[in-house]
C-alpha cells in the first residue's frame, strides 16, 4: 500500500443555513511503531443559531486532543511490546478497546459538559458524532446519530454505521419503507446525540481496508440526496467532496453538507 493515505475533506453552509454548525478535523502521523495512523472525526451540530456550532466543534476540538495527546500515551503504554496493531492479527486486541473506552469517555464528558451548558443557559444543543481510527489497514469508526461512515470499493458501497434515528428504527421494526422514510417529516429525529441525550451509547464497528479502498464519513446533508453509484464515482475523485455538495445543493438539500473522504 502507499505511504500516505488519500484524503479529501469538504464542508460547506449550504443554500439555506446562516451558520455552518457541521465540524471536522483529520490528521495522519506516522509511528516508528506501528506505522502510518490516519484520524477523522465529523460532527453535525444542531440548536439555535449557534447552539449547534458550539456543540460540534467542543466535540471536534476534545477528539482533536485526544489525538495529540492521549493516543500517543496509549501507544506508549508497556501492553504495546506484546499486542499487534500492524493489521496482520485480527484479533480484538487490547489497544483497540482502550482506543474505544476513551472515546467513549469522550462522549459522555462532552454529553455531560453540553447538557449542563444548556441547562445554565436555557438552551438545547447537541451534535452527531463519527469518527475513524486507521492504523495501517484496519479501522475502528465510532458513531453517535445519524452522521454515516461508508466503506467504498471501485464498484461497492458498505454503510458501516446503523443510524440512531428514528426513521431508522422504525424501517428495523418493518414499520416504514426506506422510501417512506426519505420523506418523512421525522427523518431528522435522532434518538440520541451527544449534549441533548440524558445518556449517550456509541456504536462501534471495526474492519480491515483493502488497496483502494475508500472510507467517507460525512453528515446527512450530504447522503440524503446521493446514490450509491454517485458516492462511488465521486469519492475516487479529487475534491469529490465538493463535487456532491453541489449536486445535493442542486437538488434542493437545505441542510449544512460535509465529509471527509480516506483511502488507502
Amino acid at each position: 500500500m502507499a505511504n500516505e493515505y488519500f484524503i479529501d475533506a469538504y464542508s460547506d453552509i449550504g443554500n439555506k443555513k446562516k451558520v455552518n454548525q457541521d465540524a471536522l478535523i483529520v490528521k495522519q502521523a506516522r509511528s516508528s511503531k506501528i506505522g502510518r495512523v490516519c484520524f477523522a472525526c465529523l460532527c453535525d451540530g444542531m440548536g439555535g443559531l449557534s447552539q449547534g456550532e458550539i456543540a460540534s466543534a467542543s466535540f471536534i476540538n476534545r477528539m482533536g486532543q485526544w489525538f495529540q495527546t492521549d493516543f500517543p500515551q496509549l501507544l506508549n503504554s508497556p501492553s504495546d511490546e506484546t499486542e499487534d496493531l500492524s493489521g496482520n492479527s485480527t484479533s480484538y486486541n487490547s489497544y483497540w478497546r482502550s482506543v474505544e473506552n476513551q472515546w467513549e469517555q469522550i462522549c459522555k464528558q462532552i454529553n455531560q459538559g453540553l447538557g449542563q451548558y444548556g441547562s445554565e443557559n436555557g438552551i438545547k444543543l447537541g451534535t452527531t458524532a463519527v469518527a475513524l481510527l486507521v492504523i495501517g489497514d484496519e479501522y475502528l469508526v465510532m458513531s453517535v446519530g445519524d452522521s454515516r461512515a461508508y466503506k467504498i470499493d471501485k464498484r461497492s458501497l458498505e454503510q458501516i454505521t446503523h443510524d440512531q434515528s428514528y426513521v431508522q428504527q422504525q424501517m428495523d421494526l418493518g414499520r416504514m419503507t426506506p422510501e417512506e422514510a426519505a420523506v418523512s417529516s421525522q427523518k431528522s429525529v435522532l434518538l440520541q446525540c451527544i449534549g441533548a441525550s440524558a445518556n449517550v451509547y456509541p456504536d462501534f464497528f471495526r474492519g480491515k481496508l483493502e488497496r483502494k479502498n475508500r472510507i467517507l464519513l460525512c453528515s446527512d446533508g450530504l447522503w440524503r440526496l446521493l446514490k450509491s453509484d454517485e458516492i462511488i464515482k465521486y469519492t475516487a475523485q479529487r475534491d469529490g467532496i465538493k463535487k456532491m455538495s453541489e449536486i445535493v445543493m442542486r437538488r434542493g438539500e437545505t441542510d449544512n453538507i460535509s465529509g471527509v473522504v480516506i483511502g488507502v
